[in-house]
């Protein structure tokens, strides 16, 4: 995995966003072909805006802090090769199935920051791409009220981050 670079008309955006990791989160943003004001509003949706952490479903891990690579091991060890184990978020993006997992650990390690948020970021940008927008946004989340609810939050801190951002 390469290390991420900024590009040259992105570093104004740096101070404007409010959030940890910015650099790697615009990377990451560019590499998947989505604006950064969605990728912002992304990341604060889902980690409260870049933290490296393990999530709070009810289920293995729930809160178990930061994600370091042998808590991430050792998470995936009790998850199983197929979820059989139980999923649980992992890392800024919050990847919770097995298969996005696996795709960040092919390119790298889903417990690094820059390789989570570039595949969910990936998988985000598939979504909208067969979906549209909204049913994308929605769909990064799951079904039901509760992903409509996100993909209406999500979408509409992404209209302000683009207010703030000017993109």
């Amino acid at each position: 995995m390469n290390v991420p670079v900024l590009r040259p008309k992105d570093a104004a955006l740096v101070p404007k966003l409010g959030i940890q990791m910015p650099i790697r989160m615009l990377a990451a943003a560019h590499e998947a072909a989505i604006p950064p004001s969605l990728a912002a509003s992304v990341l604060m949706q889902e980690s409260g805006g870049g933290t490296n952490v393990f999530g709070h479903d009810p289920t293995i891990f729930v809160g178990a802090g930061e994600v370091t690579k042998a808590k991430y091991l050792a998470y995936r060890a009790q998850r199983g090769a197929k979820g059989e184990g139980g999923m649980q978020g992992v890392g800024p993006l919050q990847l919770t199935f097995y298969t996005l997992q696996d795709e960040a650990d092919e390119q790298g390690g889903c417990w690094k920051p820059y390789v989570n948020m570039l595949v969910g970021f990936q998988h985000l940008a598939d979504n909208i791409r067969r979906s549209g927008m909204h049913a994308g946004v929605k769909a990064y989340n799951g079904s039901g009220d509760a992903a409509e609810t996100y993909a209406t939050t999500v979408l509409d801190r992404a209209d302000t981050f683009k207010q703030v951002l000017g993109r």
